[in-house]
């Protein structure tokens, strides 16, 4: 028999699924770096232990305020389509554990191009909770547009970092340098 784990959370009073394998890690206390002309949905940036990774609101995406005021309130960790993506949701509840078997397609008549991302209903203690498929949430062009933004950013913070310390070293050896004229007089 075989069995999938699912990282539970809510988004008002709503639960989803993504499937645990996809979840490098949840995050409570973080703050997001705002990010012009962004894909929609893509809220900014999280400086995650030295690497910038983009904040994306499932609530917008739902066509719900964007804007959290949960306590609870938590970033989802997930590889998607290659790049790390935190997913923005009101509360992290719960890892479920299902068979295979328990794990159903989404209906035809609940499907559309819009939904493609849902593609999977399971059930949970007699509750239908719709599970978040990673992959399909963003397109190709919207993971084409974010790459592209950490890396200019990436690059924009790694130009400041060494004009900084060159700064630094140019105040040392002025320091040194006049250190040096105030021994000789």
């Amino acid at each position: 028999m075989r069995y999938v784990k699912y990282l539970i959370f809510r988004i008002e009073n709503r639960k989803y699924a993504i499937e645990l394998n996809h979840v490098n890690g949840t995050e409570q206390n973080y703050s997001v770096i705002p990010f012009p002309d962004a894909p929609f949905g893509i809220q900014g940036l999280i400086n995650l232990r030295g690497k910038l990774i983009p904040v994306y609101s499932l609530r917008q995406r739902f066509g719900m305020n964007p804007k959290i005021t949960d306590p609870g309130k938590s970033a989802l960790i997930a590889r998607t389509s290659g790049i790390m993506i935190a997913y923005e949701v009101d509360s992290v509840e719960f890892i479920e554990e299902l068979e295979a078997d328990d794990i159903k397609e989404m209906p035809k008549m609940a499907s559309n191009d819009e939904t493609t991302f849902l593609n999977k209903i399971i059930n949970i203690k007699n509750q239908i909770v719709i599970v978040v498929d990673v992959n399909k949430v963003l397109s190709p062009e919207a993971i084409e547009q974010l790459e592209k933004m950490i890396e200019e950013r990436t690059a924009a913070d790694k130009k400041a970092e060494e004009e900084r310390k060159a700064a630094e070293r140019a105040a040392k050896e002025a320091e040194a340098a006049q250190k040096a004229d105030a021994e000789k007089a």
